[in-house]
């Protein structure tokens, strides 16, 4: 699978952070855009745009029934799109649902993707997984990383990642920063 095409929703700082960082690691053919205020959307494209990217508004819905990668980094408290418009083999990362009662994604999507996470007990929690069943805990992405879990068994899988965000991560990568900037010769 390419996953050239990135579906956002959110218009915000974190939103830009994400197109950044996923275009570092695809080549992406467009990064649709999905907002509430349409004047924000248009401002936000263009920055974007600004930057290199392909990005263009649209709607959630013809957002995300193209997409290969979905990222949302919203305040939302209900679904931003409808499970259905989901296509086999998307991948997903929540980033907004970092408290009781925020939601970014149906309920519905959750039985049919295996879902990751920094910490399950936190997105059980305050995370987006709060809205899912209980008896399907998702899986730590560190145990994934580690060899210890399977990630994506197959092209046609969905995945979700519920980015709560752990700071002990946090301060693990600080401290790599602050040592390879140590290690790093002084320039001058």
């Amino acid at each position: 699978m390419l996953w050239r095409v990135l579906t956002l929703f959110g218009t915000g700082h974190q939103a830009a952070y994400e197109a950044r960082s996923v275009a570092r690691i695809r080549k992406l053919s467009r990064l649709l855009v999905v907002g509430r205020d349409p004047a924000r959307t248009d401002a936000f494209v263009e920055r974007l745009r600004s930057a290199g990217l392909p990005a263009e508004a649209a709607t959630a819905e013809a957002a995300v029934r193209v997409a290969d990668i979905i990222v949302t980094a919203t305040t939302a408290t209900r679904p931003l799109f409808k499970a259905e418009w989901v296509r086999p083999g998307t991948h997903i990362s929540s980033m907004g649902s970092d408290s009781k009662g925020k939601q970014e994604l149906p309920d519905d999507l959750f039985p049919r993707a295996r879902l990751f996470c920094d910490l399950p007990e936190q997105s059980v929690r305050i995370g987006e997984f709060q809205h899912a069943d209980p008896k399907a805990p998702p899986t730590a992405i560190g145990a994934v990383l580690s060899g210890n879990a399977e990630g994506r068994l197959n092209e046609r899988e969905v995945t979700i990642f519920d980015s709560s965000g752990i700071s002990l991560q946090d301060l693990y990568i600080a401290k790599a920063i602050l040592d390879q900037k140590t290690a790093s010769p002084a320039s001058g």
